[in-house]
């Protein structure tokens, strides 16, 4: 080995201030349970290094980098501020929310998950943020099944052995969307419908209006990523490669989102 070659240094792949405001974040959540003032935290962490790259105080970003954010940022202002109009147009209607207060948090719930899965799209193309998407879905409900059987009453070694299986198809549509991009983009639109039809569709009906589906946010987290990545196979340019916006960008950059 040559002596004066340099040597290979370990680079850390999350800028300085994502850590740090990933840790705002995180302590803005934890300190609620002591007061809710204290969620002010994760608006700082969530926003501040944006804000603060967007004024020029922070330039971590490449070009690349920074088109991938404004395009993501750009998409979840179009879905939410639909949503807001849909709002708005419900309320000045008649309608009433059942539990007005959980408004902002949908807003924000439906704000962050547009522009994360936008910005995991820009930097990873639909077939990869699909199937790592359902990865970390299907990964998340089996640790859950898991404990949820293990818990505080024991419910058998059937229940056991049965209930993880139900994360399956996760898998296999993360493993499908990789290779098969339409027929697993087509699997996850009519699961996404099917479920929703299942959890939400009978208190809709009964409700006669949209409140149900709005005042339950965590619905969109559960069914979001699954329309969202169906809906991001179906609509890829299957002749286009995965990490550029067109030709001149820069796809081996190695960024990482957020």
């Amino acid at each position: 080995m040559n002596m004066s070659e340099p040597r290979s240094t370990f680079r850390w792949p999350f800028p300085v201030a994502t850590l740090i405001g990933g840790a705002l974040v995180a302590a803005g959540f934890f300190l609620t349970g002591v007061s809710w003032w204290f969620f002010l935290l994760a608006a700082a962490g969530a926003l501040g290094p944006g804000l603060l790259r967007e004024l020029g105080l922070l330039n971590d970003r490449d070009e690349f980098q920074r088109r991938a954010d404004h395009r993501a940022g750009y998409f979840a202002f179009l879905v939410t501020g639909f949503v807001a109009f849909v709002m708005v147009a419900f309320i000045r209607s008649g309608g009433v929310f059942e539990h007005p207060e959980r408004l902002p948090s949908f807003l924000l719930a439906l704000l962050w998950f547009t522009w994360f899965f936008s910005s995991l799209l820009s930097y990873w193309g639909a077939a990869r943020t699909a199937a790592r998407t359902l990865y970390a879905f299907g990964a998340v409900w089996l640790v859950f099944t898991i404990l949820s059987n293990v818990g505080n009453e024991w419910t058998g070694w059937a229940a056991l052995l049965l209930h993880p299986l139900l994360t399956v198809p996760f898998f296999v549509l993360g493993w499908l969307a990789t290779r098969k991009e339409r027929i697993a983009g087509w699997l996850l639109v009519a699961a996404s419908i099917g479920l929703f039809a299942f959890l939400r569709l009978p208190a809709l009906l009964k409700a006669g209006s949209i409140a149900p589906l709005i005042d339950d946010g965590a619905m969109l987290l559960f069914i979001g990523p699954l329309l969202a990545s169906g809906m991001a196979l179906l609509s890829a340019d299957q002749g286009a490669s995965e990490d550029e916006f067109d030709d001149d960008a820069a796809p081996g950059s190695g960024a990482t989102p957020d």
